[in-house]
């Protein structure tokens, strides 16, 4: 019994020591789908981690959809892997004349959120400094709190707005993956 337990304590510290050597292992096959982690969002935003093809046919014009149909162009899962973990997204219409319409796509946890909203046509340059959004060029807007990407369609304007306690670049970063990710739905 007890060349058994040498025997297993070698093994652990070749393992161990293996795993600490410096030396990196030769590279594995990639994943058949993509995967996504938190910190690989926060470092790809020239190009979403999900990309996104919509025939013409299926593509919807965001002038025409209503509040609660806004929730349909992007999947709770997908959000999830472009941003971070949220619930089912809660349509609503915010301020007035004209009211935004949008949906809401709160954190499974903590205070952060995704706003995937319809403003009129012509406020695609309310935003700050340019962005590219794939084919697609945007603005974006970071305040204390959140980080807005606005970008042109046909006869409107998408506005994704990532939300936390304290905005910062990684919010910019997240915004415009959902924003690059939910243009091919609308008609451009």
């Amino acid at each position: 019994m007890r060349r058994w337990g040498w025997l297993s304590a070698v093994a652990l510290l070749g393992v161990v020591a293996g795993c600490t050597s410096g030396e990196q292992a030769p590279p594995t096959a990639a994943p058949s789908t993509p995967t996504t982690s938190a910190e690989e969002s926060a470092t790809e935003s020239a190009s979403p981690s999900i990309t996104r093809k919509v025939p013409p046919e299926q593509q919807k014009r965001l002038a025409d959809l209503p509040a609660d149909q806004l929730c349909g162009l992007a999947e709770r899962e997908e959000l999830s892997a472009l941003a971070f973990p949220v619930e089912r997204g809660e349509f609503r219409e915010i301020g007035f004349d004209p009211p935004v319409r949008g949906c809401t796509f709160q954190a499974s946890s903590g205070g952060r959120s995704v706003l995937i909203g319809a403003q009129p046509e012509g406020f695609a340059t309310l935003g700050r400094e340019e962005v590219e959004l794939g084919s697609v060029r945007g603005t974006r807007t970071m305040r204390a709190s959140d980080c807005t990407v606005f970008a042109g369609v046909a006869g409107a304007t998408l506005q994704v707005s990532v939300t936390a306690g304290e905005a910062s670049t990684d919010q910019c970063e997240k915004a415009e993956l959902v924003a690059e990710y939910v243009l091919p739905a609308v008609v451009g």
